[in-house]
């Protein structure tokens, strides 16, 4: 477990076997790859973009796609990526209208009076920026996650020392 920012505790992203640092025992070890191999029983993505993706999602899809095979994805994992690619191509089209309009723009109100108003845009871009950032980390697509994924990101937390300490003594 690790404490975020805020306080609270949360796991840490699970690193292959292959990559963990650590002391591990060789039962231990025998399982977690057991289980890493099944990983592989899973289709794998397709190369073609979802047809409902918009042009610059399904661009966005393409360009990635030789980069994500590389990672341990399935086509299990074909919606969230597709969701990933359609908020990049809605952040591209909220940040074409405040590039055309601004952040700011006037309205009349009903005394007929003009009123600055924020942009929707704004929004828009701000929650699909978040929405990107949320999903680049589930999919290995952020550098941090990556590192995790290889074993050179945070350590995974240790067992209890008497735990592990304890099932050497029993072996």
């Amino acid at each position: 477990m690790c404490q975020t920012k805020g306080g609270g505790m949360v796991a840490r992203a699970r690193q292959t076997t292959e990559t963990l640092k650590g002391q591990i025992t060789k039962e231990e070890r025998i399982a977690r790859e057991k289980q890493e191999e099944t990983l592989k029983d899973f289709e794998p993505l397709h190369e073609n973009p979802p047809h409902w993706l918009s042009t610059v999602g399904k661009n966005e899809w393409k360009r990635i796609y030789p980069h994500i095979i590389k990672l341990p994805v399935s086509e299990l994992d074909s919606t969230l990526f597709a969701v990933f690619c359609n908020s990049y191509a809605q952040y591209r089209e909220a940040l074409k209208d405040i590039t055309l309009n601004g952040q700011i723009m006037f309205e009349l109100n009903s005394q007929g009076n003009e009123v600055k108003k924020k942009n929707p845009s704004v929004d828009i871009m701000n929650t699909m920026s978040k929405e990107i950032r949320g999903i680049a980390g589930q999919l290995g697509l952020t550098l941090d996650s990556r590192l995790r994924i290889v074993g050179l990101g945070e350590v995974e937390e240790d067992e209890d020392p008497m735990k592990r300490f304890n099932k050497r003594r029993e072996t």
